[in-house]
């Protein structure tokens, strides 16, 4: 399951992860005020965690702001404004200025917020699962980087593929369209109505793992040399880690990955990292999991 966090929660948590490598003015950020220059990736993060939609105000017509152009915060799903990095501003909160939303497509094309943007997100993951190695681990932050460019509405997925020989990243990639599918996405995924890991052909995405294989195909890689990773992140942005068992829930992806005759599968744990399966294994887990979930 994924962890809840309240908006006090995550306010508490914020002035531990913000810093210069994810303030948008490095150059003023200081320890004293930790939350300056992150209004666009703190409401990023804060939209996964609590739904809702960005608004922002123009700086440009305030003296001691107008360098920072504009300034976010967030209105909450039951129209609750929240602004989470309200104290960066001190007594001088620039209130009374003219309120418009954007889209998270419009901030996220910036490709330096962007940037700032994963890093904040993956610092949250790592507070919140405290203690758990895999953060440690740069195979799976290359995977939870990955997932973050999904732009599924369910669950965002993601994988690399390495060389079992020695370990090294030589392919990235995320859950997405596949174009002729895309109408069963628009306006809501059609999966969002459909018990999860059941009707797997039924959906307009292309798996993380399909993508993948396929690539080391056309480029001609020996998947029975390489070991395939897997990262998952909930719609509240938190990552998706394995509880109990070490199972594979995908019979789509594990059908695919047996024909590959990858050499291993691994899959995140809550507590100690990864664990990894055959992909006989895998299939054998996704087979129980899709009739349990179809009660057969």
């Amino acid at each position: 399951m994924s962890e809840i966090l309240t908006p006090a929660k995550f306010k508490e948590i914020l002035p531990f992860i913000c810093d210069t490598k994810t303030s948008q003015d490095p150059e003023h950020w200081t320890p004293e005020n930790p939350l300056w220059g992150h209004c666009a990736v703190v409401s990023l993060v804060a939209q996964n965690l609590f739904g809702g939609v960005l608004v922002r105000i123009s700086l440009t017509d305030i003296p001691q702001f107008s360098h920072m152009r504009s300034h976010y915060f967030n209105m909450l799903a039951d129209g609750s404004e929240e602004d989470f990095t309200r104290p960066q501003f001190g007594s001088n909160y620039p209130d009374g200025l003219t309120e418009e939303t954007r889209e998270r497509s419009y901030l996220l094309s910036s490709p330096e917020t962007k940037t700032r943007y994963k890093i904040l997100a993956w610092r949250l993951a790592k507070k919140v699962h405290e203690g758990n190695p895999i953060f440690d681990d740069k195979i799976y932050q290359k995977c939870f980087f990955a997932t973050l460019d999904s732009p599924c509405q369910k669950m965002k997925f993601g994988c690399a593929i390495t060389y079992a020989y020695d370990n090294q990243i030589i392919y990235t990639d995320n859950n997405r369209f596949i174009e002729p599918l895309r109408h069963l996405c628009e306006l809501q995924c059609i999966r969002l109505s459909l018990t999860s890991r059941t009707e797997s052909m039924l959906g307009a995405c292309g798996h993380a793992e399909e993508f993948a294989l396929w690539e080391m195909v056309r480029c001609g890689i020996p998947l029975n040399k390489c070991d395939l990773y897997i990262a998952g992140i909930f719609p509240n942005g938190l990552p998706w880690l394995k509880p109990e068992a070490a199972d594979h829930t995908c019979l789509r992806c594990s059908v695919q990955m047996n024909f590959a005759r990858v050499r291993k599968i691994w899959v995140p744990f809550s507590d100690h990292g990864w664990i990894s399966l055959s992909p006989e294994q895998a299939i054998k887990t996704s087979v129980a999991y899709a009739m349990r979930e179809k009660k057969i």
